[in-house]
């Protein structure tokens, strides 16, 4: 059974992480009532950093949630992601009258016991990223993880290429290296006492050798160096044993509504991603 204490902690936090995302890179945030929706100057409607809408407590029915958050969006020509906490069953009925699904499941997971340590990772050559230099390789690396998606390397282009995003006070970024080249790369950004973690990815050809576990490693320690009491991360299904092995425990999950861009508007105003991008399993 879920832990709804650490759910709702959790469900806080991945709120703020996404304000700041998109403060980052110049958005725009709405909010009212327990609703939070923001908006990159991307149109795309996934992932869900570029636009996107969760729904924090009830207080807004249903209806007025999706109704509300499809004004929002329309006014820009914008495509969005709704993430839908897997309790907020009458959220997921209102789009399901909608004539959508909510497909795409991701799994909320925390770290409560950061004294647990991976074995294997001591040799593993990585790097905290320092400079531009850096921040590049690692947008680089995370793209390559990802593999061909489009959207995802827009908003890496958009989103990460930006001092603020990866060298900023509360965040730190990892980079694993394998004879000299970028291997994989992890994201930590400290918000309200937990160690977040995100943009974890290893490039196809270095995987299951265990630098990804040695970069979140290097991202969670970073974190509670700062003060965290926890770590916490939103993992895509697949990832989920990678994470268990290294002490995370799920307490919640979510799925993903996309909706996209009105006929015509999908990529007007965006700008073509000129590196590679961002991320994917570990």
């Amino acid at each position: 059974m879920a832990d709804l204490r650490l759910l709702n902690r959790f469900d806080l936090v991945l709120a703020e992480s996404f304000r700041r995302t998109v403060r980052d890179c110049g958005g725009e945030i709405w909010e009212a009532n327990g609703v939070v929706s923001w908006a990159s100057s991307l149109k795309q409607a996934s992932p869900v950093h570029a636009n996107g809408v969760m729904r924090l407590n009830r207080l807004m029915s249903a209806g007025e949630v999706m109704g509300i958050t499809a004004g929002f969006f329309r006014a820009r020509g914008h495509g969005y992601t709704v993430l839908v906490r897997s309790d907020d069953h009458a959220l997921r009925a209102e789009i399901e009258r909608g004539g959508r699904g909510a497909e795409v499941e991701h799994v909320a997971m925390v770290l409560t016991d950061p004294s647990i340590e991976p074995v294997g990772t001591e040799d593993v050559e990585r790097h905290r990223v320092k400079d531009p230099s850096g921040m590049l390789e690692f947008c680089a690396t995370i793209t390559a993880a990802m593999g061909s998606d489009g959207d995802v390397s827009r908003f890496v282009n958009r989103g990460l290429r930006r001092i603020q995003a990866l060298l900023g006070p509360t965040k730190a970024a990892f980079l694993a290296y394998d004879d000299g080249t970028a291997a994989a790369c992890a994201l930590g950004s400290l918000i309200d006492g937990v160690a977040m973690i995100g943009w974890i990815g290893t490039k196809p050809e270095h995987r299951r050798r265990g630098f990804a576990t040695a970069v979140t490693r290097d991202a969670i320690r970073a974190g509670l160096d700062q003060g965290a009491g926890m770590a916490a991360t939103l993992s895509p299904v697949p990832a989920v044993p990678f994470l268990t092995a290294m002490g995370f425990e799920e307490v919640g999950r979510y799925r993903e509504c996309v909706i996209p861009p009105p006929p015509g508007a999908a990529r007007r105003g965006d700008t073509p991603a000129t590196d590679p991008e961002t991320t994917g399993d570990p």
